[in-house]
Order: structure tokens, then sequence, then C-alpha cells
């Protein structure tokens, strides 16, 4: 499919991007793409005799709409936190969503039959940035500085909040707990700048 090639550029173009303005320009393009892409995927999944592969489709076309904006925010919190490598889990797992659905179309629309291991789910590389934060935050004070261990302290958090934000954006999230997820994460923040000042202010008597 023509329009599946074309996302697949735009696709690689937006996993690269190397700044915000190149991010919001290569989306936008995406966005263009996958609505053409989604347009005639859509028809061939009507024309196809097997239910199997229609339903492959429709959850394939459901996936990239659901993952195309998830991969805005996590690029965007990459190129924020570039040092973070539960960021980059996060990203390398909505990548590889992407390319099945896309492969999902691609198949599925040449009567092939799909084979594919399921992705890591989010939780899990959110476990991992709990787990950097976790290993960080215990402090030796005899040698601890606040220029070195606030700036490591809070690009480990923002990776927590990152991938909670990917749980709080996901369709199935119910509103009710994408806003207790958001006002978490923002009383979170909070509490690391409470707790590091205290932390500084005993260190330093």
């Amino acid at each position: 499919m023509r329009f599946a090639k074309k996302f697949q550029r735009t696709f690689d173009s937006l996993k690269n991007v190397s700044n915000k303005s190149d991010l919001q320009k290569t989306y936008q393009k995406l966005g263009k793409d996958l609505e053409n892409l989604d347009y005639l995927a859509f028809r061939r999944q009507q024309d196809l005799k097997s239910p199997d592969q229609r339903d492959e489709i429709a959850g394939a076309r459901a996936s990239l709409k659901e993952n195309s904006p998830l991969l805005h925010s996590i690029c965007s919190a990459c190129l924020e936190h570039s040092d973070v490598a539960s960021l980059k889990a996060s990203k390398d797992t909505v990548c590889e969503e992407i390319q099945n659905a896309l492969n999902v179309i691609s198949n599925a629309s040449q009567g092939i039959q799909n084979t594919q291991a399921p992705p890591e789910p989010q939780a899990a590389t959110l476990g991992s940035a709990l787990d950097e934060l976790e290993n960080l935050i215990v402090l030796d004070p005899l040698s601890v500085t606040e220029e070195e261990i606030r700036p490591s302290l809070e690009k480990r958090l923002e990776a927590i909040i990152s991938g909670a934000a990917l749980l709080a954006d996901s369709s199935c999230t119910r509103d009710f707990h994408r806003e207790r997820i958001i006002a978490e994460c923002n009383a979170i923040r909070q509490a690391l700048q409470d707790l590091l000042s205290e932390y500084m202010n005993n260190v330093s008597k």
C-alpha cells in the first residue's frame, strides 16, 4: 500500500527528530498520513472475506490512532531528558506497537497471516523508571551536594511522570482516573521539592 509506505517514512523521521520544532512539524505530517492510511485500510477491511483478517486490520487501525499521540508525547519527553533510560524504553515500546500495527495492515491487505509477539506493556517501562528513582534516592549525607542530586532526582521523577502521562492518555483510562493521575503527578513534583529542601537544610546544620 502506497500510503502505508508513506506513513512508514514519516514515522521513521519522527523517531529520529532532534528538536521540538522538527518534532511538531513531523507529527503534523504523520497525522495527515494517518488519516489517508486509515481511510484506505478501512476500505480494505470491508473488502476482506476473512473475519479474522478484518478484525486484525480494525485492531491495527485502533492501535495507530492510540499510539501516534503517545509517540509524540514520549519523543518530546526524550528530547528534554535524553539521558533517562526508562524514557527510551517507553519510546521503543510505543514504536514497536506502531510498527506492528503497520505490518498487520500491510500483511492483511495482501492476505498474509500475521504472527507477532505482544509488545512490552507500558507498566513495565514505568516500573523501570520507579526503580531508577528508588536506587538514586539512597543518599550519602557526607558526599551529596544539591547541585548534583537535585537535577538527577528531578529527571528521574519526570521520567516517572512521563510514563504516568502515557497511561493517562490511553483510551482505556477513564476520565476520573486520568484527572487523578494528573493531580497526583503534580503533588509528587511538589513533594520532591519539599523533601529536597528539608534534606539539604538538615545536611547544612
